[in-house]
């Protein structure tokens, strides 16, 4: 049989067509569902305000984990329905380390209706990242469904709703050690229906979208390793000085993100760090350093107690939210924060596929003259 170059021709681009076009995906021979617990649990096929759908209730269901695609730059489409957080985690390299990107549809028409995290293990770190970057709006209702696509190319995140030509989220990425990953759909705090989920894979195009660091965040820092929650919780002390003895000091330095995120660098969050940096200084000056954080927190400058937060504070972090002044004497400064997260907020901690962890974990901070 001759096939002419017409044919030929024709044959080529519907099968660039094809595999290009949008996949269905997370049907139920195509993902694994997780408990709270994380127990592997039955796929909830619903039918929900006419549409079928996967159903997530945050709790006996929470997460479903897609098989069979590793991807780095795409495209995936999806119809939502959901009451308090409903999203889709990529680059994933398990359920406790993605990129998460989800929709608050209660808060709807507010800046916090949507909300890019990375998760670093199971941390859900949703008191750093926030507005005007990284959380912003959308016309959303919780339990009625709305449209949602979602564009990865590179470091570059586009988060469309409603078939509206413009992003109403378009951000650069953090550091992402997974190149590719899986595909997640995840609720928390209540019920979410996932219906007509598709995905197609794009190339990945040049980006200028990378910013420079500001260096007047303190990034560099030394981490020891995690000690138990202290008891009593204002027992910082002895923790600093186990710390000490122990000498075994990690060097740590994400300067793309002013957030110190301490649960990158622990595959359970949900102890005490000490972490320090030095401060050099050709005369003895005063200097002034703005911070913020997550839980508890004690500041040292070269001994010498500046801050000390021994109550659970549990609010979005921004930068300056405290000032201290810092007067550093000629040489070397030793910077010392002690820090604890948030898991004594939920009591044992923030459940999360099975443990109970720290959700948040650090502080911000920044020298200034």
């Amino acid at each position: 049989m001759k096939i002419s170059y017409t044919n030929l021709l024709l044959i080529t681009v519907f099968g660039v067509v094809t595999l290009s076009a949008q996949q269905p995906i997370f049907t139920p021979d195509q993902c694994v569902i997780y408990s709270e617990d994380n127990a592997r649990v039955s796929y909830k096929d619903t039918l929900f305000k006419g549409k079928q759908a996967l159903k997530l209730d945050g709790k006996g269901t929470s997460l479903a984990l897609l098989e069979g695609i590793e991807t780095s730059n795409f495209r995936v489409e999806m119809d939502i329905a959901g009451e308090i957080m409903s999203g889709l985690g990529f680059h994933a390299k398990d359920g406790l380390n993605y990129q998460f990107i989800y929709f608050r549809p209660g808060m709807g028409g507010t800046r916090e209706a949507i909300q890019y995290i990375p998760i670093y293990n199971g941390a859900l770190s949703w008191v750093f990242y926030n507005y005007p970057t990284y959380e912003t709006t959308a016309e959303v209702k919780s339990l009625e469904w709305f449209h949602a696509a979602f564009e990865v190319r590179g470091n570059n995140l586009k988060v469309f709703v409603n078939d509206e030509k413009e992003p109403k989220m378009d951000i650069t990425l953090f550091e992402n050690p997974v190149k590719g990953g899986k595909l997640l759909l995840r609720s928390l705090f209540g019920p979410s229906y996932f219906a007509n989920v598709s995905y197609r894979s794009l190339s990945e195009e040049s980006s200028d979208t990378n910013t420079s660091p500001n260096e007047t965040f303190l990034t560099a820092w030394e981490i020891s390793r995690e000690f138990p929650r202290a008891a009593p919780a204002t027992d910082f002390e002895s923790i600093l000085e186990q710390a000490n003895a122990a000498n075994q000091w990690k060097r740590i330095n994400v300067p793309e993100d002013n957030y110190v995120n301490l649960s990158r660098y622990f595959e359970y969050p949900k102890g005490v760090v000490v972490t320090k940096t030095i401060i050099p200084s050709e005369n003895a000056t005063p200097k002034k350093l703005h911070f913020d954080f997550v839980g508890r927190v004690q500041l040292l400058l070269n001994g010498i107690v500046l801050f000390d937060y021994h109550k659970i504070r549990f609010e979005r972090m921004f930068d300056g939210t405290f000032t201290v002044g810092l007067p550093l004497q000629k040489g070397d400064n030793e910077l010392v924060v002690i820090a604890e997260g948030d898991a004594s907020f939920f009591g044992k901690g923030f459940r999360y596929l099975g443990r109970d962890q720290h959700t948040n974990w650090g502080f911000i901070a920044r020298l200034d003259d």
